[in-house]
Protein backbone atom coordinates (compact mmCIF):
# COMPACT_ATOMS: atom_id res chain seq x y z
CA UNK A 1 0.00 0.00 0.00
CA UNK A 2 1.54 3.53 -0.78
CA UNK A 3 1.44 6.38 1.27
CA UNK A 4 -0.96 7.99 -0.77
CA UNK A 5 -3.14 4.99 -0.55
CA UNK A 6 -3.10 5.63 3.33
CA UNK A 7 -3.54 8.91 3.51
CA UNK A 8 -6.57 8.80 1.74
CA UNK A 9 -7.80 5.79 3.84
CA UNK A 10 -7.16 7.62 7.41
CA UNK A 11 -9.12 10.43 5.93
CA UNK A 12 -12.24 8.01 5.35
CA UNK A 13 -11.89 6.80 1.46
CA UNK A 14 -10.13 4.21 -0.59
CA UNK A 15 -7.93 4.24 -3.12
CA UNK A 16 -7.15 1.88 -5.87
CA UNK A 17 -4.12 2.08 -7.68
CA UNK A 18 -4.66 -0.72 -9.87
CA UNK A 19 -3.12 0.80 -13.26
CA UNK A 20 -1.93 4.51 -13.77
CA UNK A 21 -2.78 5.56 -17.16
CA UNK A 22 -1.71 8.98 -19.34
CA UNK A 23 -5.42 9.97 -20.33
CA UNK A 24 -4.05 12.49 -23.13
CA UNK A 25 -3.53 9.07 -25.43
CA UNK A 26 -7.14 8.34 -24.71
CA UNK A 27 -9.09 11.37 -25.03
CA UNK A 28 -9.06 13.40 -28.51
CA UNK A 29 -8.76 16.77 -27.85
CA UNK A 30 -11.82 18.74 -29.09
CA UNK A 31 -11.58 21.63 -31.24
CA UNK A 32 -9.77 24.67 -29.58
CA UNK A 33 -13.05 26.93 -29.68
CA UNK A 34 -14.90 24.07 -27.85
CA UNK A 35 -17.16 25.49 -25.26
CA UNK A 36 -19.96 23.68 -22.85
CA UNK A 37 -21.16 27.21 -22.05
CA UNK A 38 -24.86 27.47 -23.21
CA UNK A 39 -24.88 30.68 -22.06
CA UNK A 40 -22.98 32.21 -24.59
CA UNK A 41 -24.62 33.93 -27.36
CA UNK A 42 -23.65 34.81 -31.52
CA UNK A 43 -24.51 37.20 -33.34
CA UNK A 44 -23.08 36.34 -37.01
CA UNK A 45 -26.23 37.59 -38.68
CA UNK A 46 -24.91 40.95 -38.30
CA UNK A 47 -20.86 43.09 -39.41
CA UNK A 48 -19.29 43.32 -36.02
CA UNK A 49 -16.81 45.92 -37.47
CA UNK A 50 -17.17 49.36 -39.37
CA UNK A 51 -16.88 48.58 -43.06
CA UNK A 52 -20.02 46.11 -44.19
CA UNK A 53 -18.44 43.07 -45.33
CA UNK A 54 -20.75 40.66 -46.78
CA UNK A 55 -19.33 37.16 -46.78
CA UNK A 56 -15.41 38.10 -47.16
CA UNK A 57 -13.10 40.36 -47.73
CA UNK A 58 -9.76 40.39 -49.97
CA UNK A 59 -6.75 41.88 -48.31
CA UNK A 60 -4.11 43.90 -50.26
CA UNK A 61 -1.39 41.82 -49.47
CA UNK A 62 2.01 43.59 -49.24
CA UNK A 63 5.69 42.86 -51.19
CA UNK A 64 7.46 43.23 -47.90
CA UNK A 65 5.71 41.19 -45.16
CA UNK A 66 5.53 43.21 -41.79
CA UNK A 67 2.84 42.37 -38.60
CA UNK A 68 2.18 43.62 -35.48
CA UNK A 69 3.28 40.54 -33.12
CA UNK A 70 6.10 40.53 -30.44
CA UNK A 71 5.06 37.87 -28.34
CA UNK A 72 3.57 34.47 -28.05
CA UNK A 73 2.28 32.13 -25.46
CA UNK A 74 0.87 29.14 -24.95
CA UNK A 75 -0.77 26.71 -22.67
CA UNK A 76 -0.01 22.90 -22.20
CA UNK A 77 -1.35 20.09 -19.67
CA UNK A 78 -0.56 16.53 -19.07
CA UNK A 79 -3.25 14.50 -17.22
CA UNK A 80 -2.76 10.99 -15.95
CA UNK A 81 -5.47 8.52 -13.79
CA UNK A 82 -3.18 7.29 -10.78
CA UNK A 83 -6.11 5.15 -8.92
CA UNK A 84 -9.62 5.39 -8.36
CA UNK A 85 -11.21 6.63 -5.46
CA UNK A 86 -14.17 5.25 -3.05
CA UNK A 87 -15.99 7.90 -1.17
CA UNK A 88 -17.69 6.92 1.93
CA UNK A 89 -18.56 3.52 0.28
CA UNK A 90 -20.71 4.90 -1.94
CA UNK A 91 -19.26 6.95 -4.77
CA UNK A 92 -16.37 6.29 -7.30
CA UNK A 93 -14.19 8.95 -8.64
CA UNK A 94 -10.82 9.12 -10.86
CA UNK A 95 -8.04 10.96 -9.04
CA UNK A 96 -5.98 12.51 -11.74
CA UNK A 97 -2.73 14.31 -11.71
CA UNK A 98 -1.92 16.97 -14.15
CA UNK A 99 1.50 18.57 -15.53
CA UNK A 100 0.10 22.12 -15.84
CA UNK A 101 2.42 24.62 -18.13
CA UNK A 102 2.28 28.48 -19.67
CA UNK A 103 4.84 30.12 -21.49
CA UNK A 104 5.39 33.40 -24.11
CA UNK A 105 8.13 33.60 -26.16
CA UNK A 106 9.44 37.17 -27.45
CA UNK A 107 10.70 37.16 -31.01
CA UNK A 108 13.33 40.55 -31.65
CA UNK A 109 15.56 40.80 -35.13
CA UNK A 110 17.19 38.01 -34.68
CA UNK A 111 15.82 35.54 -32.82
CA UNK A 112 13.11 33.89 -30.12
CA UNK A 113 13.98 33.27 -26.37
CA UNK A 114 11.69 32.97 -23.53
CA UNK A 115 10.18 34.90 -22.15
CA UNK A 116 8.33 33.82 -19.07
CA UNK A 117 7.82 30.16 -17.86
CA UNK A 118 5.02 29.37 -15.04
CA UNK A 119 4.81 25.78 -14.22
CA UNK A 120 2.39 23.80 -11.97
CA UNK A 121 1.75 20.13 -10.66
CA UNK A 122 -1.90 19.01 -9.70
CA UNK A 123 -3.40 16.36 -7.62
CA UNK A 124 -7.08 16.79 -8.69
CA UNK A 125 -9.40 15.12 -6.69
CA UNK A 126 -13.48 14.92 -6.89
CA UNK A 127 -16.01 17.82 -5.34
CA UNK A 128 -17.96 14.70 -3.79
CA UNK A 129 -14.96 14.35 -1.18
CA UNK A 130 -15.67 15.70 2.28
CA UNK A 131 -14.40 19.41 2.91
CA UNK A 132 -12.52 18.85 6.23
CA UNK A 133 -10.81 15.78 4.90
CA UNK A 134 -9.70 17.11 1.45
CA UNK A 135 -8.66 20.54 3.49
CA UNK A 136 -6.19 18.00 5.74
CA UNK A 137 -5.19 15.56 2.65
CA UNK A 138 -4.05 19.64 1.11
CA UNK A 139 -2.40 20.55 3.80
CA UNK A 140 -0.42 16.75 4.19
CA UNK A 141 0.29 17.04 0.68
CA UNK A 142 1.64 20.67 0.83
CA UNK A 143 4.05 19.60 3.92
CA UNK A 144 5.68 16.48 2.09
CA UNK A 145 8.98 16.81 0.60
CA UNK A 146 9.28 14.47 -1.35
CA UNK A 147 7.21 15.03 -4.57
CA UNK A 148 9.53 16.93 -7.45
CA UNK A 149 8.62 19.37 -8.13
CA UNK A 150 5.69 20.09 -5.40
CA UNK A 151 1.79 19.51 -6.02
CA UNK A 152 -1.20 21.23 -5.01
CA UNK A 153 -4.36 19.59 -4.63
CA UNK A 154 -7.91 21.06 -6.03
CA UNK A 155 -11.46 19.74 -6.68
CA UNK A 156 -13.08 18.89 -10.09
CA UNK A 157 -16.84 18.65 -10.50
CA UNK A 158 -18.26 16.47 -12.47
CA UNK A 159 -21.81 17.55 -13.47
CA UNK A 160 -23.23 14.33 -15.46
CA UNK A 161 -25.51 16.18 -17.54
CA UNK A 162 -22.80 18.30 -18.75
CA UNK A 163 -19.60 15.93 -18.63
CA UNK A 164 -19.28 13.03 -20.32
CA UNK A 165 -17.35 10.99 -17.47
CA UNK A 166 -15.39 12.23 -14.29
CA UNK A 167 -11.85 11.73 -16.81
CA UNK A 168 -13.50 14.91 -18.74
CA UNK A 169 -14.34 16.89 -16.07
CA UNK A 170 -10.81 16.58 -14.12
CA UNK A 171 -9.41 17.03 -17.61
CA UNK A 172 -11.42 20.46 -17.87
CA UNK A 173 -10.43 21.70 -14.38
CA UNK A 174 -6.82 21.15 -15.65
CA UNK A 175 -6.86 23.29 -18.65
CA UNK A 176 -8.68 25.61 -16.63
CA UNK A 177 -5.71 25.97 -14.12
CA UNK A 178 -3.56 26.06 -17.46
CA UNK A 179 -5.58 29.17 -18.19
CA UNK A 180 -5.12 31.40 -14.93
CA UNK A 181 -1.43 30.47 -15.88
CA UNK A 182 -1.54 32.41 -18.76
CA UNK A 183 -3.95 34.99 -17.01
CA UNK A 184 -1.41 35.19 -14.58
CA UNK A 185 1.79 35.60 -17.21
CA UNK A 186 -0.32 37.99 -19.32
CA UNK A 187 -0.98 39.85 -16.17
CA UNK A 188 2.71 40.57 -15.70
CA UNK A 189 3.21 41.49 -18.61
CA UNK A 190 1.08 44.55 -19.31
CA UNK A 191 1.61 45.45 -15.56
CA UNK A 192 5.33 45.88 -16.74
CA UNK A 193 4.22 47.67 -20.06
CA UNK A 194 6.03 45.21 -22.73
CA UNK A 195 2.74 45.54 -25.06
CA UNK A 196 1.75 48.30 -27.45
CA UNK A 197 -0.05 48.39 -30.83
CA UNK A 198 2.95 47.91 -32.65
CA UNK A 199 4.57 44.64 -30.42
CA UNK A 200 0.89 42.12 -29.56
CA UNK A 201 0.81 39.29 -27.99
CA UNK A 202 -0.64 36.13 -30.10
CA UNK A 203 -2.55 33.35 -27.39
CA UNK A 204 -2.83 30.15 -28.86
CA UNK A 205 -6.48 29.44 -29.06
CA UNK A 206 -9.76 31.35 -28.44
CA UNK A 207 -9.40 33.92 -25.70
CA UNK A 208 -13.14 31.94 -24.17
CA UNK A 209 -11.26 31.15 -21.38
CA UNK A 210 -11.36 34.77 -19.99
CA UNK A 211 -15.01 34.42 -18.60
CA UNK A 212 -13.44 33.58 -14.80
CA UNK A 213 -12.34 37.35 -14.81
CA UNK A 214 -14.33 38.66 -11.63
CA UNK A 215 -16.08 41.37 -13.28
CA UNK A 216 -13.57 43.90 -13.23
CA UNK A 217 -14.33 46.91 -15.24
CA UNK A 218 -10.52 47.40 -16.61
CA UNK A 219 -10.48 43.73 -17.52
CA UNK A 220 -11.02 43.99 -21.11
CA UNK A 221 -8.26 46.95 -21.20
CA UNK A 222 -5.63 43.98 -20.49
CA UNK A 223 -6.27 42.32 -23.41
CA UNK A 224 -6.33 45.27 -25.99
CA UNK A 225 -3.01 44.12 -27.67
CA UNK A 226 -3.98 40.58 -27.70
CA UNK A 227 -5.50 38.53 -30.07
CA UNK A 228 -6.59 34.67 -29.75
CA UNK A 229 -5.42 32.47 -32.64
CA UNK A 230 -6.98 28.79 -32.94
CA UNK A 231 -6.12 25.96 -35.06
CA UNK A 232 -9.20 24.42 -35.07
CA UNK A 233 -12.65 25.76 -35.14
CA UNK A 234 -15.86 23.93 -34.67
CA UNK A 235 -16.92 23.87 -38.26
CA UNK A 236 -20.55 22.98 -37.28
CA UNK A 237 -21.20 26.54 -35.53
CA UNK A 238 -24.57 27.72 -37.55
CA UNK A 239 -24.67 31.44 -39.00
CA UNK A 240 -27.83 31.56 -38.62
CA UNK A 241 -31.21 30.86 -35.68
CA UNK A 242 -32.20 28.73 -38.25
CA UNK A 243 -32.67 24.60 -38.25
CA UNK A 244 -31.46 24.79 -42.12
CA UNK A 245 -29.02 27.52 -41.63
CA UNK A 246 -25.49 27.81 -43.16
CA UNK A 247 -22.69 26.21 -40.96
CA UNK A 248 -19.78 28.46 -40.87
CA UNK A 249 -17.52 25.34 -41.52
CA UNK A 250 -18.96 25.33 -45.47
CA UNK A 251 -18.91 29.18 -45.96
CA UNK A 252 -15.22 29.44 -45.05
CA UNK A 253 -14.60 26.89 -47.75
CA UNK A 254 -14.82 29.79 -50.00
CA UNK A 255 -12.15 31.73 -48.46
CA UNK A 256 -8.93 32.12 -51.07
CA UNK A 257 -5.55 32.76 -49.68
CA UNK A 258 -5.64 36.30 -47.85
CA UNK A 259 -9.04 36.10 -47.99
CA UNK A 260 -11.14 36.57 -44.63
CA UNK A 261 -15.14 36.64 -42.99
CA UNK A 262 -16.39 39.42 -41.84
CA UNK A 263 -15.68 39.94 -38.24
CA UNK A 264 -18.92 38.29 -35.74
CA UNK A 265 -20.08 38.88 -32.47
CA UNK A 266 -20.01 36.81 -29.16
CA UNK A 267 -20.97 37.75 -25.78
CA UNK A 268 -19.91 35.38 -23.03
CA UNK A 269 -22.32 34.31 -19.96
CA UNK A 270 -20.11 36.89 -17.88
CA UNK A 271 -21.01 39.16 -20.45
CA UNK A 272 -17.76 39.94 -21.95
CA UNK A 273 -18.04 40.93 -25.67
CA UNK A 274 -15.69 39.43 -28.56
CA UNK A 275 -15.18 39.88 -32.36
CA UNK A 276 -14.15 36.79 -34.18
CA UNK A 277 -13.26 36.15 -37.92
CA UNK A 278 -11.97 33.37 -40.14
CA UNK A 279 -8.72 33.63 -42.40
CA UNK A 280 -7.09 31.45 -44.69
CA UNK A 281 -2.96 31.97 -44.57
CA UNK A 282 -1.71 28.93 -46.94
CA UNK A 283 -2.59 29.04 -50.77
CA UNK A 284 -5.41 26.03 -51.28
CA UNK A 285 -2.98 23.98 -53.54
CA UNK A 286 -0.08 23.92 -50.87
CA UNK A 287 -2.62 21.77 -48.39
CA UNK A 288 -4.30 19.24 -48.47
CA UNK A 289 -7.84 19.18 -46.37
CA UNK A 290 -10.36 21.92 -47.07
CA UNK A 291 -10.44 23.40 -43.84
CA UNK A 292 -6.54 23.53 -43.82
CA UNK A 293 -4.89 26.63 -43.70
CA UNK A 294 -8.01 28.13 -42.37
CA UNK A 295 -7.45 29.99 -38.87
CA UNK A 296 -9.98 31.62 -36.57
CA UNK A 297 -8.95 34.68 -34.80
CA UNK A 298 -10.56 36.57 -31.63
CA UNK A 299 -9.96 39.78 -29.63
CA UNK A 300 -12.01 41.12 -26.88
CA UNK A 301 -14.06 44.26 -27.38
CA UNK A 302 -13.50 47.43 -25.43
CA UNK A 303 -16.20 50.03 -24.83
CA UNK A 304 -15.87 52.18 -27.89
CA UNK A 305 -15.24 48.63 -30.07
CA UNK A 306 -19.14 46.66 -28.42
CA UNK A 307 -20.77 50.61 -29.70
CA UNK A 308 -19.31 50.86 -33.34
CA UNK A 309 -17.80 47.43 -34.24
CA UNK A 310 -14.16 46.85 -34.63
CA UNK A 311 -12.48 49.03 -36.68
CA UNK A 312 -11.88 47.39 -40.51
CA UNK A 313 -8.54 48.72 -40.68
CA UNK A 314 -7.61 47.50 -37.99
CA UNK A 315 -9.02 43.96 -38.14
CA UNK A 316 -7.28 43.75 -41.70
CA UNK A 317 -3.84 44.60 -40.34
CA UNK A 318 -4.06 42.19 -37.83
CA UNK A 319 -5.17 39.76 -40.05
CA UNK A 320 -1.82 41.07 -42.40
CA UNK A 321 0.14 40.09 -39.61
CA UNK A 322 -0.85 36.62 -39.27
CA UNK A 323 -0.47 36.10 -42.91
CA UNK A 324 3.76 36.90 -42.22
CA UNK A 325 3.57 34.84 -39.01
CA UNK A 326 2.57 32.14 -41.81
CA UNK A 327 5.30 32.20 -43.74
CA UNK A 328 8.01 30.31 -42.22
CA UNK A 329 6.41 26.52 -41.28
CA UNK A 330 6.94 24.02 -39.29
CA UNK A 331 6.11 21.44 -41.98
CA UNK A 332 7.56 17.91 -41.42
CA UNK A 333 7.87 18.78 -37.54
CA UNK A 334 3.87 19.25 -36.85
CA UNK A 335 0.66 18.02 -38.71
CA UNK A 336 -1.15 20.52 -37.83
CA UNK A 337 1.96 23.05 -39.91
CA UNK A 338 -1.01 24.64 -42.16
CA UNK A 339 -2.84 26.33 -39.57
CA UNK A 340 -0.35 26.18 -36.64
CA UNK A 341 1.78 29.41 -36.66
CA UNK A 342 5.83 29.19 -36.31
CA UNK A 343 6.32 31.33 -33.37
CA UNK A 344 3.52 29.43 -31.66
CA UNK A 345 5.20 26.14 -32.18
CA UNK A 346 8.48 27.19 -30.64
CA UNK A 347 6.50 28.48 -27.71
CA UNK A 348 5.26 25.32 -27.70
CA UNK A 349 8.04 23.41 -27.90
CA UNK A 350 9.73 25.20 -25.17
CA UNK A 351 7.01 24.59 -22.51
CA UNK A 352 6.37 20.92 -23.52
CA UNK A 353 10.06 20.57 -22.80
CA UNK A 354 9.66 21.15 -19.03
CA UNK A 355 7.47 18.35 -18.68
CA UNK A 356 8.55 15.14 -16.71
CA UNK A 357 8.27 11.86 -18.63
CA UNK A 358 4.56 10.24 -18.14
CA UNK A 359 6.51 7.35 -16.20
CA UNK A 360 8.67 9.10 -13.16
CA UNK A 361 5.98 11.71 -12.70
CA UNK A 362 3.38 8.99 -12.49
CA UNK A 363 5.44 6.61 -9.96
CA UNK A 364 6.19 9.20 -7.28
CA UNK A 365 2.43 8.83 -6.98
CA UNK A 366 2.68 5.00 -6.04
CA UNK A 367 5.89 4.86 -3.83
CA UNK A 368 6.34 6.02 -0.18
CA UNK A 369 6.31 10.12 -0.26
CA UNK A 370 5.79 10.95 3.61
Amino acid sequence: MSTLQKLFEKEGAMLFQNESIALDHYYLEPYQDANDDDDDTFDMANVFETTPTKTKRRLGIPETPFSLFRYFMDGSRRTYKIGDLIIAGKKIYPVIAAQVRAGCVQRNATKISKQMLLSQNYLLISSSFNDVNFDEIKARIRRCNNLTPPVTVEKYTYNKMKDAAPNNAAIAKANSLMHKLEIDILTQMVKAKVLDTSKMLIVDGPLQFLAEDNGKDDFADLFYNVVGVSKSFDPNLSISDKRTGTHIGAQVLNLNFGERTPVFKKKNSRGRVFGFWYLRIRQRQNVRNPLDGIIKVEKMAIREDIENGFHTDVIDNISLSLIAEGIPTCHGKDDRWPNHLYPIYLAETMIKSTFAGDVAFINQFQRDIF
